[in-house]
């Protein structure tokens, strides 16, 4: 392989790992941000949970206390009862008994069913604060695990920086604009590999005269997209 085609296959490698490199560094924070953002969803549905188990309480207390006035209503309409002083007035108020007896087996019923929704709901309510005590526990643990590797990670890409640095200042200066372009614009793809005479970014197949160029150490660019181009191998180059 030439040396000019050694130095751009050299650069492609360097940005492809600069790239790696600075995908783990985005990484890091967007899965905190993600935890956080689970965590608040957590926070959001346990104040659900307890406002539907505040209601339910709530329903349950005014049904009781209907309950108990209907039971004290019953009562006074039995002393009643046995002061009647006509069998139409003994009707009346027995009739008022037997509605009032209906009305408080119908509240009983949704008394019961009240406590049962309010047991599940409670229920519920605990199963939601785990889930929002293990995402604040996978929270801190990711948080700690992100501010532990990022040094690192900071350190390798000042690493290859300065060795791109250095593989850019071996390329002849009227290549160096366009190299710097098609980087800003498509990074490690500001490069490509030819195999089997194509480029492997566009696949188009070249020229004769660019691979002519290309095998006598000069840099070249792909005729269809742009991008400088290397050798597979030494075969090739």
């Amino acid at each position: 392989m030439t040396t000019a085609a050694r130095g751009l296959r050299d650069l492609h490698q360097l940005h492809v790992e600069l790239g790696h490199l600075a995908d783990q560094l985005e990484a890091g924070p967007r899965q905190i941000r993600a935890r956080a953002a689970f965590s608040e969803k957590k926070v959001a549905e346990i104040e659900a949970e307890r406002l539907g188990v505040t209601n339910l309480r709530k329903a349950s207390d005014e049904r009781t206390l209907q309950l108990k006035t209907n039971e004290g209503k019953i009562l006074d309409l039995r002393t009643k009862l046995n002061t009647a002083s006509s069998n139409k007035e003994f009707e009346i108020i027995k009739g008022q008994i037997d509605a009032d007896t209906m009305a408080n087996s119908v509240l009983e019923d949704e008394i019961l069913e009240l406590f049962e929704r309010i047991e599940s709901a409670q229920e519920q309510l605990g199963v939601v604060e785990d889930e929002h005590k293990n995402a604040v526990q996978e929270h801190q643990r990711i948080s700690e695990e992100v501010a532990a590797n990022e040094p690192g990670l900071k350190g390798q890409c000042q690493q290859l920086e300065e060795s791109i640095s250095d593989g850019e200042s071996l390329l002849p200066g009227e290549v160096v604009e366009h190299y710097r372009r098609l980087v800003n614009a498509h990074g490690p793809g500001a490069m490509a590999e030819v195999a089997s005479g194509s480029c492997t970014a566009c696949f188009v197949h070249l020229s004769p005269q660019l691979l002519v160029e290309l095998a006598t150490e000069q840099i070249v660019a792909c005729n269809n997209c742009g991008r400088l181009l290397y050798p597979a191998d030494a075969q090739e180059a």
